[in-house]
């Protein structure tokens, strides 16, 4: 099996045997290997897939990944909330939506939502 994986290996970098030098200005170097390091890839493999004309996706910012987490837990507590009223009688939901304290925290409980739910989008946004 490592024989295999070797060849396969080989087989690849028998293919890529040209190469092209290229010189880069020391602000122009930096900008490539903070482009490479944000996409979680090696310069070369950047600077190939860019030259092709290929976009590589920068990877996450660990603001991005908890503000994921974040929307996930969003969206399980709204599930939660519509799975506990779809459960009730028609007669309870419209009890509850007639009742002020109810209809209060209720107002409260979806505008934390969206104070949220902007505070995620910022981190992908800024």
């Amino acid at each position: 099996m490592t024989t295999e994986k070797k060849s396969k290996t080989s087989e690849k970098r028998q293919n890529k045997g040209h190469h092209i030098d290229v010189r880069f200005t020391e602000e122009e170097y930096k900008q490539i290997v903070a482009n490479a390091a944000k996409c979680g890839m090696p310069k070369s493999l950047y600077v190939h897939n860019t030259v092709l004309g290929h976009q590589p996706k920068q990877l996450m910012t660990e603001g991005q990944e908890e503000a994921l987490k974040n929307l996930s837990a969003a969206r399980s507590e709204l599930v939660g909330i519509r799975n506990a009223l779809h459960g009730l009688p028609q007669e309870v939901r419209k009890r509850y939506f007639k009742n002020e304290r109810f209809m209060e925290a209720w107002i409260e409980g979806i505008n934390y939502l969206i104070r949220q739910w902007n505070a995620i989008r910022e981190k992908f946004i800024g």
